[in-house]
């Protein structure tokens, strides 16, 4: 009897280490790279996972086999180690941060293939918008920064006079609610506010685009572009 408790737990132990031994590894790497100039972008998190697609059309599932997340290194580039299958797929997401954008960072690659990363350096705007010349409190002013096929994210909107416009939280009519949001438009005389912008840099335009109410009369249009320096943080004055 004592022979057999001193076996049991060597098989468990056997059995657990070469189901360990089965599992199938792969090292991923890919590189963060400014798509302008191929500069590789240092200390950005990544998130790197291996999925398998099962089944197809209505009835496809997606299961996820591993999942890391990893920082890029000085030259921008990273290297993972997932659990691998046959048929699987890696999957990259790339947030970008307050100085890279990351809308191009979320891409399927096959396993064998390199992922590359392609990312554009942000460049700031600080629009100041001001009612210089007031009709009377039916004054509207709405602006958007126009970047021709490339969206520009408002970060921040400072309002030293009236308020933007708010709309709040609305119930639906089949039940949940429609979150609360804003725009930048203001109605009334005293707008003295300040928008913030981040652009990519491959953007094709860098306007303002203004529609405006005054005296009942509705105009709209575009700014010329507004001159930047990418190291540096824009302002425009946009006067009314």
């Amino acid at each position: 009897m004592k022979r057999t408790y001193l076996i049991l737990p060597f098989l468990l132990i056997l059995f657990g280490c070469t189901s360990d031994n089965d599992v199938d590894y792969i090292t991923i790497n890919g590189k963060v790279e400014r798509a302008i100039n191929g500069d590789g972008i240092p200390d950005h998190l990544v998130t790197v996972r291996t999925r398998k697609s099962h089944g197809s059309g209505l009835f496809e599932t997606t299961e996820e086999l591993d999942r890391k997340e990893v920082v890029t290194d000085v030259n921008g580039n990273f290297s993972v180690s997932l659990i691998n299958e046959e048929g699987a797929f890696a999957t990259i997401t790339h947030i970008g941060g307050e100085h890279y954008s990351g809308s191009s960072a979320y891409k399927d690659y096959s396993i064998d293939e390199p992922i590359l990363i392609k990312v554009d350096k942000l460049i700031k705007f600080k629009i100041a918008v001001n009612n210089t010349n007031p009709i009377n409190e039916n004054d509207y002013i709405k602006i958007d920064f126009f970047s021709g096929l490339h969206q520009a994210k408002r970060t921040e909107i400072e309002n030293f006079g009236i308020d933007n416009t708010y709309h709040p939280e609305e119930p639906l009519p089949g039940g949940g609610s429609s979150g609360a949001w804003e725009e930048t438009s203001w109605t009334g005389i005293n707008v003295n506010s300040i928008v913030y912008y981040s652009v990519p840099e491959k953007a094709d335009a860098f306007k303002i685009q203004w529609y405006m109410t005054k005296n009942g009369i509705e105009t709209d249009g575009l700014t010329n572009d507004i001159p930047y320096d990418i190291e540096e943080i824009n302002s425009y004055s946009f006067e009314y």
